[in-house]
C-alpha cells in the first residue's frame, strides 16, 4: 500500500478553486492544437504547468486525490504524453515527493510515538516516514534536499493538528453565553526555513475553518533586514493567519540584542505591550537548531540571515548544544545565557506554555542527524509538549540506533 504526498508551491494555492489557471485558455483548460503552441518540444520545462499537473493530480478540486495521468490530461487539456513528461519534471525539480507507507512502517510510527509520548511526558507526538540516507555521510545539497523533503512531510500533520486546534475554538465562540464573547484564540510562530514551509503547505492546500477570532504573533523579533526568503517570523504569521481567516499581530523589534541592552528596549511600550500578549497565546509553533562546537559545523546552519552576526551569535552560543530561536539550552536541558538574547517569548516563556495543561509548544524538527542530540536536550528542558517528527529521528531518541 503507498500514499503519495504532494506539496505545490504558493502560486497555485488558488487555481483549482474556480479561477481560470495562468496561461490556459480563458476556460481553465490549455489547449493543445498548434495555435498555442502548448505541444511544443519543451512543455516538460513550463514551471507553471508542471505546478497545474501536480495540483490536479494530488489536490484535485482542492481535495488530495491520485488521478492517472490520462485523467490529468483530460481536465487540462493536454495529451498523456506531455503530462507524463511534467510530472517527471516536477518530481525531478522536487514540486513533490513521494514516501511509501507500508503496513509495518504505519504499525512502528504508531509504537514509537507512544514510546517517545511517555518517556519525554509529552501530550502528543506526531511522526512521518523518515530516511535512512540522513545517517549516512551527505553532501551539504543532499541534506538540505532530504530535510527539506522530511519538513513538508511534517507540514501535513502540522497542518491537520493546527485544523483541529483552530476548530476547536471556533466551536467555544459559537458555544460562549450571549454578551460572553471568549478571548481571542492566539498562536505564536517562531522564524526559519521550517516554518515557512509549513506556512507554504497551509497557503497551497484547503483549510476546513475560517476563524475571524484567530490571532497569529511572532514570538521573536526581526532576525535580518534582508532576507531572500519568507521566513521571518512576522511574515509566517501573516501567512498562517490569512490562510485561517484571522489576522496577525507584529513584534516591532530586532531580534538579535546584546544582553545589556535588553531591559532598555523592552521598555519601550509598543513593545512590552507586544511580549505581554506573546506570552498569552495558547499554542506555539517552533522549530529548534544544534549550535555546533566547530565554526566549521556551522557553516550550514543561519540563526540569521546577516552574515556578521549569524558569526558573532554562535561565538557567543559555545558550551551549549540547542536554540530555539537563540534561546540557549545546555546538553543537560537547562538554559544558557550569552552576552548576547533574543527579543520575544523567552526560554522561560516557552517553558511555561508547554508545561500549561490547556496550551501547547509545538516543536517541528526532523530529518537530520545534526539534530538528535540538541533535540534531546531540547525535550529535557521540558521546552515542547507536541512533537512533530521522523521515524529516524524517533528511534535515536528511544535509543533504537
Amino acid at each position: 500500500m503507498s500514499e503519495t504526498q504532494a506539496t505545490s508551491r504558493r502560486r497555485g494555492s488558488t487555481e483549482l478553486m474556480g479561477y481560470p489557471m495562468k496561461g490556459s485558455n480563458g476556460n481553465g483548460k490549455y489547449g493543445h492544437s498548434g495555435n498555442n503552441g502548448r505541444r511544443g518540444r519543451g512543455i516538460g520545462k513550463d514551471p507553471a504547468l508542471m505546478e497545474h499537473v501536480v495540483l490536479v493530480k494530488f489536490l484535485h478540486q482542492g481535495k488530495p486525490s491520485y488521478l492517472s495521468a490520462r485523467e490529468v490530461a483530460r481536465e487540462l487539456g493536454l495529451n498523456v504524453s506531455a503530462v507524463i513528461a511534467l510530472e517527471q519534471a516536477a518530481f525531478e525539480k522536487g514540486l513533490f515527493s513521494v514516501i511509501v507507507h507500508s503496513p509495518q512502517e504505519k504499525k512502528d510510527v504508531a509504537r514509537l510515538e507512544g514510546a517517545i509520548k511517555r518517556r519525554y511526558g509529552l501530550k502528543k507526538v506526531l511522526l512521518v516516514p523518515g530516511s535512512p540516507q540522513i545517517l549516512g555521510e551527505l553532501e551539504p545539497q543532499q541534506r538540505r534536499a532530504l530535510h527539506t523533503q522530511v519538513i513538508r512531510s511534517m507540514a501535513h500533520r502540522v497542518g491537520a493538528h493546527l485544523d483541529d486546534l483552530v476548530r476547536a475554538a471556533a466551536d467555544r465562540y459559537v458555544d460562549a453565553p450571549a454578551g460572553r464573547e471568549p478571548a481571542p484564540f492566539a498562536i505564536g510562530v517562531a522564524w526559519g526555513r521550517s516554518l515557512h514551509l509549513i506556512a507554504e503547505h497551509l497557503l497551497s492546500s484547503p483549510r476546513p475553518i475560517q476563524f475571524p477570532g484567530l490571532v497569529v504573533r511572532p514570538i521573536v523579533g526581526i532576525t535580518s533586514m534582508q532576507n531572500k526568503e519568507p521566513v521571518e517570523a512576522n511574515v509566517v504569521a501573516m501567512d498562517i493567519a490569512r490562510r485561517y481567516g484571522g489576522v496577525s499581530e507584529q513584534l516591532p523589534c530586532p531580534a538579535f540584542l546584546e544582553r545589556l541592552d535588553y531591559d532598555v528596549v523592552t521598555k519601550r511600550k509598543p513593545i512590552c505591550e507586544m511580549l505581554r500578549k506573546i506570552a498569552t497565546c495558547n499554542v506555539v509553533i517552533t522549530s529548534m537548531g544544534p549550535i555546533p562546537e566547530s565554526a566549521d559545523g556551522a557553516a550550514e546552519i543561519s540563526l540569521t540571515q546577516d552574515t556578521a552576526m549569524n558569526s558573532t551569535l554562535f561565538e557567543s552560543a559555545r558550551g551549549a548544544v540547542a536554540e530555539v530561536c537563540y534561546w540557549l539550552v545546555n546538553r543537560d536541558g537547562t538554559e544558557r545565557r550569552s552576552p548576547y538574547t533574543a527579543v520575544g517569548l523567552g526560554y522561560e516563556g516557552l517553558k511555561k506554555i508547554a508545561g500549561d495543561r490547556n496550551r501547547e509548544v509545538i516543536l517541528v524538527t526532523g530529518g537530520d542527524r545534526r539534530r538528535f542530540e540538541p533535540l534531546k536536550a531540547i525535550l529535557k528542558a521540558g521546552l515542547a509538549s507536541v512533537l512533530v517528527s521522523d521515524t529516524v529521528t524517533a528511534r535515536y531518541l528511544v535509543d533504537e540506533l
